[in-house]
């Protein structure tokens, strides 16, 4: 990959990274405005599908055929409900940890996550085994986001 195109994607990669403590307060405002947080989660679908179709729409992206959508492997459809829990379990757990504990916590999870289904090669992912620097490299994320959380 050349690299002003790595540059690209780690550089949309770390927005997608800091859009989730915005996305976890305000789910969270509005789950607590709205006093449901099942509503909430649910608006924020509907806002999403709402954009989502719109944006397709508007730069006119192909749709796929009916056999794409039959070819993917039916795991692939459960995104979109680990999607939901996300959303619902932010929304339930942002205002009794506050955003900087739940951003951790998240934090943490992906790691862990990310090096089990990295070391197995899970969902048809490259492999990438678990080895001592790459140990090393979370512990000393988790330091830092510990150093970061407490100081």
């Amino acid at each position: 990959m050349k690299m002003n195109i790595q540059i690209l994607f780690v550089s949309l990669a770390l927005c997608a990274g800091m859009m989730i403590p915005f996305q976890s307060a305000m789910n969270a405002q509005l789950g607590k405005t709205l006093q449901s947080a099942y509503f909430s989660a649910l608006t924020v679908f509907v806002v999403a599908m709402i954009s989502l179709a719109l944006y397709v729409l508007v730069f006119r992206h192909p749709v796929p055929s009916v056999q794409n959508f039959r070819s993917a492997p039916l795991w692939g459809y459960l995104g979109g409900i680990l999607g939901a829990a996300y959303i619902l379990l932010i929304v339930i757990c942002a205002p009794k940890l506050g955003i900087g504990n739940v951003t951790v916590m998240v934090l943490a999870g992906q790691l862990v996550a990310a090096m089990v289904i990295d070391h197995w090669g899970l969902l048809n992912t490259p492999v990438h085994p678990i080895n001592w620097p790459r140990v090393a490299g979370i512990l000393l994320m988790a330091a830092g986001v510990y150093l970061v959380k407490k100081f």
